[in-house]
């Protein structure tokens, strides 16, 4: 095995070449037509030259393998391998013999060849649990993070060292966290819940007992009257402990200093009593599970207690589940609860009953609205600024300077920003950065940059299951958390993480229509067809100590917030726009630190023909020219029947003025015929038209006029003797009537008759009926349809009009 130029683990197989990127395995080795000369995939040995390239022995010699395309060739030299014998190892070892390794903390470490794993502290050599002895080494490498990697008979082994930061308090029965509180003589107290215990500490760590029932401090193991879930001392000293659900007890320290006398408040308006706050007037105001808030405004009479349910100024609630109390310097109390954040204005002394509290919750209409209506904790920071825990929405920071607003706004830190979990149980301030406890892990944020980062199973060396206790810092300067089966003391100075850089490499590129390629490794352009627009990116940061405590985001240059994708080592796109992106990656290390590594990938996506800039340029010409034809046939066919229209109703026109002069003179019309002969009819355009307008057509649509004056009140007038009166066939005669005026013969016909029905119905009292006969329709209903069809109206409405 060896670890190449970018950081990339490589292991020689059986079956080929295995590349191994912290997350998965993947497996190079020869193909048909590949036109490799390996003649098996049995790779014995390993070697790498300066350059970063590899070389693989063979059953039949060495060959170079390109990292670029993943395919193996037979080099035309070889390099000096007694001048690169170790590159891409830090350490190596032997075979089957006991050997031994320095981690990065100077520990020295001894594998035996039995398969035990000793280490050497100050004073002798120590066993290491094992869950089962290690098989047999048959090499062993360092990488240049100072893990630890085996060959064995049974497959690669990776060891990975870590400081042990954190120590966990014994107690003599585990139990949940209750409350660690620290008071006016230095001493800390640490109660819990499962077991009900109240144990008490001097400022140098040392245990001065247990809490007894009656008041004592015993150094034996004793329980308490009741869980205490919070603990807070009044200015006067005493010292108040809220209980679930045993109400409020009373401790005033006795004068010897050997214990307390106990006042039990059992008339609280809901026992389960979950935070307790003092005032600048001297009240206790009380968080209950159950009810609401509540109010003790008088410590020496503890007895008297307010409830504000019911209230006028408080909120309808369904739970009144309260859990943390916080008032500010402005005398502004905030509460957090199940069902949002409770703000008000504190009353004045005697008028506690009088206050007025909103109730703050999540808004789905309004991205700045709280995150989530389950709260857990407030902070307020060196800086004034006030911070609130969720249960799953992260951390909501007020942004709003008045804190009696009707809404307030928030800004989130989550996991779409950076945050390692959106479980955030309590708040600490450590060293100006914001101190959240998670489930099972601690996350910091710096809230002038909103840079994250967490403390996690690698850190610890172990994981940790955390609860909803505030920290404490204890005198000494060590943190001190509440945990689900105990308590655990960090020291501040040892919370440093991790400085390694692990280079971002490309581990595989998905291409729509394409498929995997993996040997992308060195890759710093892609290039995308107009089928591959689709597109997946797996990437890895080459940190082996532990690579799934790393977290990943991407951008394009250009775009102003990071994607937070946690995890996830890949990036997909779908149906990418032409054009150049440069892609951007950056990572964590394995402590939950982001550090500056950011690997850069341009992507260049082809556009299809039309998409490009002389495409687009024919397109619209092609357009264009489209539209520019239909426009023009359209005015053209419109002009025709423009034309038509007026040639129409001229020849109409015409054949009612020889009707009116013959019916007129009762004689010859051949003087009215010749006129009509001569004349052409009018263009508007200006335009003569060759077919239309020439002389044979006067001629032909004399002989169709002369035909149609003479047998307009004929009913037997046919197609076919009109075609004959116009000396030429049926279809000459439809085909020429179509192109002079747009009308078939028939339409024609029917016009004229319609039209010489006009005039007699304007001129003359004949009934309708005789009209129609007149006209050379045989049914006046049929002739009143084909008036009405053509006018607009009926024969009788046309007359009266």
């Amino acid at each position: 095995m060896l670890q190449d130029k970018n950081g990339m683990m490589w292991f020689s197989t059986w079956n080929g070449l295995d590349r191994f990127d912290g997350y998965r395995f993947v497996n190079f080795k020869t193909h048909a037509g590949d036109g490799s000369q390996m003649v098996s995939d049995r790779i014995r040995d390993l070697k790498m030259t300066p350059d970063g390239c590899i070389y693989c022995r063979a059953d039949n010699g060495w060959f170079r393998f390109d990292t670029h395309t993943g395919m193996f060739c037979q080099p035309e030299t070889m390099p000096d391998w007694d001048k690169y014998a170790n590159m891409g190892r830090t350490t190596t070892g032997v075979r089957n013999n006991d050997f031994t390794f320095a981690d990065r903390f100077g520990t020295q470490w001894i594998v035996k060849s039995n398969g035990k794993l000793m280490y050497s502290d100050s004073t002798a050599t120590v066993e290491y649990p094992l869950d089962a002895p290690l098989p047999p080494v048959t090499f062993y490498m360092g990488d240049r993070q100072g893990n630890l990697w085996l060959l064995t008979n049974k497959g690669v082994f990776k060891l990975t060292f870590s400081y042990n930061s954190a120590t966990a308090m014994t107690q003599e029965k585990p139990a949940e966290a209750g409350s660690l509180y620290l008071d006016n003589k230095k001493r800390y107290w640490i109660t819990t819940r499962t077991e009900a215990t109240v144990r008490l500490f001097d400022r140098y760590n040392r245990p001065l007992g247990y809490l007894t029932p009656s008041g004592e401090l015993t150094g034996a193991y004793t329980k308490f009257t009741a869980p205490i879930y919070c603990i807070t001392q009044t200015k006067d000293g005493t010292i108040m402990l809220g209980s679930k659900p045993g109400g409020i007890f009373v401790l005033k320290e006795r004068a010897d200093g050997r214990g307390f006398d106990i006042e039990h408040v059992k008339n609280v308006p809901c026992n389960d009593v979950y935070y307790l706050k003092e005032d600048r007037q001297g009240r206790i105001w009380i968080a209950t599970m159950g009810g609401g808030i509540c109010c003790m405004p008088d410590i020496h009479a503890p007895s008297r207690i307010i409830s504000l349910l019911g209230r006028e100024g408080y909120p309808d609630m369904s739970a009144n589940k309260v859990r943390f109390i916080h008032i500010t310097r402005n005398d502004v109390i905030l509460a957090t609860t199940t069902e949002g954040l409770l703000v008000g204005k504190m009353p004045e002394k005697g008028n506690e009953s009088q206050i007025k509290l909103r109730l703050h919750r999540r808004n789905p209409r309004r991205a700045s609205s709280l995150s989530c209506n389950a709260t857990m904790d407030i902070l307020e920071d060196s800086k004034h600024r006030l911070f609130v825990s969720t249960e799953s929405g992260g951390v909501c920071r007020i942004m709003t300077d008045d804190l009696l607003a009707d809404s307030l706004d928030f800004f989130h830190y989550n996991m779409l920003n950076g945050l390692n979990s959106d479980i955030a149980l309590a708040l600490k301030e450590v060293r100006g950065q914001l101190l959240i406890v998670g489930s099972n892990q601690l996350m910091t944020v710096n809230t002038d940059n909103g840079e994250c980062g967490f403390f996690g199973a690698n850190f610890f060396g172990q994981t940790y299951r955390f609860n909803e206790t505030r920290p404490l810092v204890l005198p000494d300067g060590r943190l001190l958390f509440g945990l689900r089966d105990g308590v655990l003391a960090l020291s501040q100075d040892r919370m440093r993480k991790s400085n390694h850089i692990p280079p971002i490499s490309l581990t595989g590129i998905n291409r729509k229509g394409i498929g995997m390629d993996y040997a992308v490794e060195d890759l710093k352009q892609l290039i995308l067809l107009p089928q591959e627009r689709t597109v997946t990116i797996h990437f890895s940061a080459l940190d082996y100590t532990t690579p799934a405590a790393v977290s990943y985001a991407f951008k394009m240059e250009n775009d102003e917030q990071w994607n937070y994708i946690g995890h996830n080592c890949s990036a997909s796109f779908v149906d990418m726009n032409p054009g150049t992106y440069m892609l951007q990656i950056r990572s964590t290390n394995s402590d939950g630190v982001w550090v500056d590594n950011i690997r850069t990938l341009e992507i260049i996506v082809k556009p299809t023909f039309f998409e490009s800039t002389t495409g687009r340029i024919l397109l619209t010409v092609l357009i264009l020219s489209i539209s520019g034809s239909i426009i023009y046939i359209v005015v053209r066919i419109r002009r025709i029947m423009r034309r038509q229209r007026e040639t129409l109703e001229m020849y109409l026109k015409q054949i009612n003025e020889m009707k009116e002069r013959k019916d007129a003179e009762s004689g010859s019309h051949a003087d009215a015929i010749g006129d009509t002969d001569n004349r052409q009819p009018s263009t508007t355009d200006g335009d003569t038209d060759k077919d239309n307008n020439s002389a044979d057509n006067n001629l032909f649509m004399s002989r169709v006029m002369n035909y149609i004056e003479q047998n307009i009140g004929n009913s037997e007038a046919n197609i076919n003797d009109m075609a004959q009166a116009a000396a030429t066939s049926r279809s000459g005669l439809n085909r020429k009537m179509k192109s002079i005026v747009g009308l078939t013969p028939a339409d024609f016909l029917r016009e004229a008759r319609i039209k010489y029905a006009c005039r007699l119905l304007e001129t003359s009292d004949i009934p309708v009926s005789d009209v129609a006969y007149k006209c050379g329709f045989t049914d006046p209903k049929y002739f009143g349809k084909c008036f009405k069809a053509s006018t607009g109206v009926s024969p009788s409405e046309y007359r009266n009009v």
